[in-house]
């Protein structure tokens, strides 16, 4: 860190002693943002063991984030709050240890890399099951960031009921800046 230096008897320089202010309330007025709700196009989650991108019928950013309905590209370099919740219901067969696992993926200039991931098994066959994601992480200007789910392999197919694929509250993916400028 840097800072500033004034030789005996200089007068205080203004622009010198503000370089590192920055404005609080600009930020937390209009912070960079994306919020992401609905999967009305994911049936299901099928126990392939590969990861099923979300599709998300809604999308709503500020600036500059640019986006399809699966992948947005991060507009700015900085410190993010990230957080989703993916809601789908259990198999009936619990011999097989049903599990979901729910995961915010970035790719960047070094390849994909996990941001975050939630595993959630169940106990009680045919029930709904939230997997929810919430943390800091840091993001370059560019990466490309999608939300992806996968059910084990060979533990049984998740549904996706048709009214909680169109839940806000159940399924969702918002990324906020809270730090804008700092380094990994």
């Amino acid at each position: 860190m840097d800072f500033p230096f004034w030789s005996p008897r200089d007068l205080a320089d203004a622009a010198k002693m503000n370089a590192r202010v920055r404005d609080p309330l600009n930020q937390l007025a209009s912070p960079v943002r994306l919020a992401a709700a609905g999967v009305s196009t994911v049936k299901n989650v099928p126990d392939t063991g590969a990861f099923k991108t979300l599709v998300w019928d809604s999308v709503e950013s500020a600036g500059g984030w640019t986006n399809t309905t699966e992948i947005f590209t991060v507009p700015t370099t900085g410190t993010y709050f990230v957080s989703g919740d993916f809601t789908a219901l259990s198999p009936k067969d619990v011999t097989r240890r049903p599990a979901l696992v729910l995961a915010a993926v970035a790719q960047t200039g070094q390849g994909e890399k996990e941001w975050l991931r939630s595993y959630n098994s169940i106990t009680v066959p045919g029930t709904y099951l939230t997997c929810s994601l919430r943390g800091v992480v840091h993001a370059a200007r560019g990466d490309r960031v999608s939300v992806r789910a996968f059910a084990v392999a060979g533990t049984g197919e998740w549904e996706v009921s048709a009214g909680s694929r169109t839940s806000s509250q159940l399924n969702r993916f918002a990324a906020m800046l809270i730090a804008p400028g700092t380094t990994n």
